[in-house]
């Protein structure tokens, strides 16, 4: 195993920015379809459900004992039922996100910015600097998400809280006028979309240089990046309307659109592209090391880093298809739950439980 360590602030502060990620646009059109105004009711019952499932995440990590995820669930269940379990979670769960990411990240840039720029060219653009951090090593992409952090944290606040001037709070209500289904409903596409993405971290926790700080990680990450997704849900609903919101693709970008005062204090939506280009850039980079580093440990090979080249090539030519366009994709959000919380809870909790009675038996 690598002798390169993160800090817990600097895996928390990576987390927050993989979580801002594609979420940061598409999260407020998604939660207000789903439960109109009351979409940020939907963001405070995701944060709830979350707290209850830090527990699991932080025992499991610390059931890791110094080994890799792949070691560990090799242990709880066999070589050969450990090994196939670890394929099937990092091809069908990260490395999937990972390509509808750079598929997404393409339809973005080509709806607002390059619309004759080929979607490949974006991909790939990102995809170097990507493959630059991971070949240097996690621990100098922990120093940048602690560095760029509070660059992302600074440009959030400077585009959104220059909406306040503009935001109608009668937007706003009245508050559950459907009453608690939808925004129930809809937390639950925020919880499995990204918060049980923690699995993730799993692969992480040998890397991390103090492990007893887990729980108090994965909670504080949450609470972070939930505030940002609860201002800028009430932001977006505020100024543009329930309706509105829920029939944009990408409402958190359009509404800094709406920011001008006196001719000189506008053009907010550059920063939200360079706020969204630089999660997208801790989203890729986290995705590619579980994958890369999962499938390491099935192949026996001694570092992660040998694979990264092809895992992004096979990456490129399957975004190309993964998704038509950007409403495709939030149609695929539709059944997401159920596809994210059997990886991202379901088979988590299940390697727990058979560590749990695996170490019970013998005992008896």
């Amino acid at each position: 195993m690598t002798t390169h360590k993160v800090t817990s602030k600097q895996l928390a502060l990576w987390f927050i920015l993989h979580q801002l990620g594609s979420a940061f646009l598409l999260l407020p059109g998604m939660l207000a379809s789903m439960a109109k105004q009351d979409a940020w009711i939907s963001v405070i019952l995701a944060l709830s459900g979350y707290m209850l499932l830090v527990p699991m995440y932080a025992a499991l990590a610390k059931r890791l004992r110094g080994r890799t995820f792949h070691e560990y669930l090799e242990k709880v269940l066999g070589k050969w039922f450990g090994g196939a379990l670890t394929l099937a979670f990092v091809v069908g769960y990260p490395f999937f996100i990972f390509v509808l990411v750079l598929s997404d990240l393409s339809e973005f840039v080509t709806t607002v910015f390059f619309p004759e720029t080929p979607a490949i060219v974006i991909q790939a653009g990102m995809l170097l600097p990507v493959l630059y951090a991971l070949k240097l090593g996690i621990a100098s992409i922990g120093r940048a998400a602690e560095l760029l952090f509070f660059v992302v944290l600074f440009l959030f606040f400077l585009g959104y809280l220059s909406l306040i001037p503009g935001t109608n709070p009668a937007q706003l209500l009245p508050i559950l006028e459907y009453g608690w289904k939808p925004p129930l409903h809809a937390s639950i596409s925020l919880l499995a979309f990204p918060y049980v993405e923690t699995a993730f971290l799993l692969f992480l926790a040998p890397y991390a240089n103090n492990i007893r700080k887990w729980k108090s990680l994965l909670a504080g990450s949450a609470l972070v990046s939930g505030s940002m997704f609860l201002f800028m849900t009430l932001l977006s609903i505020g100024v543009l309307g329930e309706a509105l919101v829920a029939n944009m693709i990408f409402p958190s970008y359009t509404v800094v659109t709406t920011i001008s005062y006196g001719d000189f204090y506008e053009r907010f939506e550059v920063i939200v592209g360079v706020l969204w280009y630089l999660t997208i850039f801790f989203r890729l980079t986290l995705l590619l090391f579980v994958t890369a580093d999962g499938l390491a440990g099935v192949f026996r090979l001694n570092d992660y880093r040998s694979l990264l080249i092809a895992l992004s090539l096979i990456g490129l030519v399957l975004a190309g298809s993964a998704q038509p366009n950007a409403v495709f994709f939030l149609n695929t959000l539709k059944p997401w739950p159920y596809y994210g919380m059997t990886f991202g809870i379901a088979i988590p909790l299940a390697v727990l439980l058979a560590d749990i009675v695996k170490k019970n038996g013998k005992r008896s």
